[in-house]
């Protein structure tokens, strides 16, 4: 079993503290025209990303693809600068970001480029991708093309075993994503449903880790969707019923107002804010290393 960095494969014992859906480079202004939507300056983003590590992370899961501006040549240079363990995704976005070859392209033909890339290096870079994802839905269903690449990346799954890794957003739609990946032959416990904070109803939480997927609290910090006295409030209570081996917690930053630079929390926000939160609630050293060294180890190495 191993893990598949930026940098190469790691033991999953060198993984460390790892927050599971993070943007390092990122750019979105193509679509939305607003400047805050474009992560592109590197230094930038490693003198960020360095608060991280001082806070004690050690690495992260950026699932930046398609649509997505992802760069892996310079995800592998601010990795080798800030020392991190970074784990780049795969794949296509959702429909608003998907190029007009989606529509071309069949199931398998999409599967085997995200193969390739997990497997021999994205543009003949050779640096791999060590998750697929993340893969989304847009609004509360899923649109042909969003299915097709959806089946598309459980498809690619059960060939290489790489864990996905979903963007489902604002209501239930991530259980509709994992009926189709199980019709495909997916094994859920292989399966992060992104976003679930954002739609803080248990019964949903607790539905997704029925199935054994795992349950992403990924919008830590980010008050616009809840504030974070919410957030580890229903996230205690999960705790509380015994999930905690089926939870992941990150930050997602994607905009430049997330970053310090620009006044925001930064990528560092989560170990030095919400766990302390988290610890005054009552949960456990051991629950917190379950969610931030633990899960993310299993998840990640096939």
């Amino acid at each position: 079993m191993q893990i598949m960095s930026v940098r190469g494969p790691i033991d999953p014992d060198q993984l460390g503290i790892t927050q599971t859906h993070e943007h390092v480079l990122c750019n979105m202004y193509w679509k939305t025209g607003s400047v805050d939507d474009l992560l592109n300056d590197e230094s930038i983003a490693a003198e960020e990303l360095l608060h991280f590590r001082n806070a004690g992370g050690s690495a992260l899961v950026d699932p930046t693809n398609h649509g997505l501006g992802r760069d892996p040549a310079a995800l592998q240079r601010i990795s080798e600068l800030t020392g991190l363990h970074v784990i780049m995704g795969s794949g296509w976005y959702r429909a608003p970001f998907y190029p007009a070859e989606i529509e071309r392209r069949s199931t398998n033909d999409l599967a085997s480029e995200i193969i390739a890339d997990l497997t021999t290096g994205v543009d003949g870079t050779g640096i791999k991708a060590g998750i697929i994802g993340e893969i989304g839905v847009n609004l509360d269903y899923l649109t042909p093309g969003e299915e097709r690449v959806l089946r598309a990346a459980a498809r690619a799954h059960r060939f290489t075993g790489a864990a996905i890794t979903l963007h489902a957003e604002y209501c239930p739609v991530g259980l509709k994503q994992l009926e189709i990946l199980d019709e495909e032959g997916v094994d859920l416990r292989r399966v992060i449903v992104g976003h679930a904070d954002s739609y803080l109803d248990l019964s949903y939480h607790e539905e997704i880790a029925r199935r054994g997927a795992y349950v992403e609290y990924d919008g830590v910090g980010r008050p616009h969707i809840y504030p974070d006295h919410l957030r580890a409030k229903a996230l205690v209570e999960f705790l509380r019923r015994g999930h905690a081996a089926k939870v992941l917690l990150s930050t997602d930053r994607c905009r430049r107002s997330d970053l310090r630079l620009y006044g925001g929390e930064g990528y560092d926000h989560l170990l030095l804010k919400f766990v302390p939160m988290l610890r005054e609630a009552g949960i456990s050293d051991e629950q917190i290393r379950a969610m931030l060294i633990e899960n993310p180890k299993r998840i990640l190495a096939c």
